[in-house]
């Protein structure tokens, strides 16, 4: 299944802290920080409830910041942000670089682009002397998208309840008929895909606004691909109006499989999804958005790492992606299970591909079984990759083979939750 990544457009924190503070370093702080660098926001949420005492006001003010980002309160992240920039005293060059990574950020999420230009501006000229050679080339491919999307207002979302019926494509994936004027299209439904996407013929079809930026974008595979902007002035999801809504747009060959005679129109993703507050998708294949949203008691298990959701499952973190067949499994669920791979299962080559192109790649095949709302479920023939591909943090991606065992889904965005019925 074709994964879109933006290439660090919301890396957040990317390089260890521990060598960077070099005045009075809180012994506890390190601890937090290592969860947060291996993306594990929830046993870090947890870790912080339980040690905040612990901590200085100034890592108390930074953690703070990181899990509002992480659980969808840019907002309110972004207002510690600027204080700690703002108040925060002999905190290191290389920790204020993160600081303006983590405001760029949460500009995004608030789709506003204009202060996430700023931000890469700043981080290249204030902090040049500390990038690497890939930390600023990623940062200049974000002032390309955020300079092509400075002057676009930000995405709105109307309000309502809808229930549409939904169908399956030749992959076997879920898709959405979109209305723009008196055309329609059909997108894939992908929570997988940071950003919307969209085939150069479909964007033309549908009339969209072209932004030219060749912007580099990394696939699933690790592979670099080049894309434009586009910007869709309003769109109909049913009852429900979308504007300004921004898509990548690739050429038609990188969106089509001919060999197995598939070619994909667009994809709505992870930028639309959310704002829509709460989804639900059930396993005859209705995609609906409630008039009242669910509630629900208990912890979250859902957060978002820049625009990738992530879920939490038997205590290890997962990438959730609605628009992925089948899950893939990675080599950290490796690394922490590796006795028991090596001891059932014998090693052989995994194939899997996206826009990028297709790799083989050492791994198994797997059985797995997850405790998910008191119920176990069990998937068998799972690709499990011994090696990191694109220095995955996570344990794996959760598909479509663990989803539909359920009779329905519910994601909110508000509350943070993915709910299985």
């Amino acid at each position: 299944m074709l994964r879109i990544y933006y290439i660090s457009v919301v890396s957040v924190l990317m390089a260890c802290y521990f060598p960077l503070h070099a005045q009075s370093v809180n012994d506890k702080f390190p601890e937090v920080y290592q969860l947060i660098l291996n993306r594990n926001f929830f046993k870090a949420k947890d870790w912080y409830a339980l040690n905040k005492s612990n901590l200085d006001q100034q890592h108390q003010q930074l953690t703070e910041a990181i899990l509002d980002n992480a659980f969808n309160k840019p907002a309110i992240s972004d207002q510690k942000v600027t204080v700690l920039l703002q108040t925060a005293t002999g905190l290191p060059d290389s920790l204020l670089l993160k600081l303006h990574r983590l405001k760029e950020d949460n500009a995004v999420k608030q789709y506003k682009y204009k202060e996430a230009k700023v931000e890469v501006i700043t981080m290249l000229k204030k902090f040049a002397a500390m990038l690497s050679d890939e930390e600023r080339d990623d940062l200049s491919n974000n002032l390309k998208i955020w300079t092509a999307l400075e002057n676009v207002p930000p995405q709105r979302v109307s309000r309502g309840a809808v229930k549409l019926k939904m169908f399956k494509d030749n992959a076997g994936l879920n898709n959405l008929k979109m209305t723009v004027g008196m055309d329609t299209a059909d997108f894939i439904f992908d929570t997988g895909a940071n950003i919307s996407t969209v085939s150069a013929s479909t964007a033309k079809q549908l009339h969209f606004r072209i932004i030219p930026s060749e912007i580099a974008v990394n696939a699933i595979t690790g592979k670099t691909v080049t894309a434009q902007l586009a910007v869709c002035d309003k769109m109909m999801l049913g009852d429900l109006q979308l504007e300004n809504v921004v898509f990548l747009v690739l050429e038609d060959e990188g969106l089509s499989f001919p060999s197995i005679n598939y070619y994909i129109h667009g994809i709505l993703g992870y930028a639309v999804i959310a704002a829509l507050r709460e989804i639900q998708i059930t396993r005859d294949n209705y995609f609906i958005v409630p008039e009242t949203e669910t509630e629900i008691s208990g912890p979250s298990n859902m957060a978002i790492d820049g625009l990738t959701p992530l879920i939490c499952i038997d205590g290890m973190h997962f990438t959730f992606d609605t628009g992925a067949g089948n899950s893939i499994l990675y080599a950290p669920f490796y690394q922490r299970n590796r006795s028991i791979i090596d001891g059932n299962y014998s090693p052989q080559m995994i194939a899997f591909g996206g826009a990028g192109g297709k790799v083989e790649t050492a791994g198994f095949k797997v059985k797995v079984t997850f405790n998910i709302m008191d119920k176990k479920v069990t998937v068998k023939n799972v690709n499990l990759l011994q090696n990191n591909i694109n220095q995955e943090k996570v344990y794996g991606n959760i598909g479509q083979d663990v989803i539909r065992q359920f009779s329905k889904m519910t994601m909110n965005f508000d509350k943070m939750f993915i709910r299985f019925d």
